[in-house]
């Protein structure tokens, strides 16, 4: 599988693994995401690859699998933060990293959370009021911090 390192020093670049050398010494903040092997569809029976990421926002549509702080080091993203980053819609992926406080609603957090029900709460995801409001939290939070670093100009 395809690793793609985002960063605010350029485009999105494709890395072999973790291990590789642009990835351990990118100095934060950055986040590594795991890219499918999706094939164009016209051009499936050539043995031809779709493009990859070339923009920060197709590459936020990619599953995240560690991120890394200003000055900090790489901390592994769990399956739980990147499955609910892949359940995102591309409007509330950008309303979270604009402002990490945004509320979402009811629909949107089930809608993220594959159905799951709006009474279950995970280390990232937190709830008020009635009806429910909930904010992220959590690493979901601190990617979405990461990411604001990096896509803000």
């Amino acid at each position: 599988m395809t690793k793609l390192l985002l960063t605010p020093q350029g485009p999105p670049q494709t890395v072999g693994t973790v291990a590789d050398p642009i990835v351990t010494s990118a100095p934060g903040p950055a986040v590594l995401f795991s890219v499918s092997s999706a094939r164009d569809e016209s051009s499936t029976d050539a043995g031809i690859e779709a493009p990859l990421a070339q923009d920060n926002d197709s590459a936020l549509a990619n599953r995240p699998i560690a991120y890394r702080e200003s000055g900090g080091d790489w901390h592994d993203l769990g399956y739980e933060a990147s499955d609910h980053w892949e359940g995102l819609t591309p409007e509330l992926r950008d309303r979270l990293i604009a402002d990490r406080t945004a509320q979402v609603s009811r629909e949107e957090y089930s809608a993220t959370t594959n159905g799951a029900s709006a009474s279950m709460i995970t280390s990232n995801w937190t709830y008020s009021g009635s009806p429910r409001i909930y904010r992220i939290a959590g690493e979901l939070r601190e990617l979405a911090e990461v990411l604001a670093e990096i896509t803000s100009d």
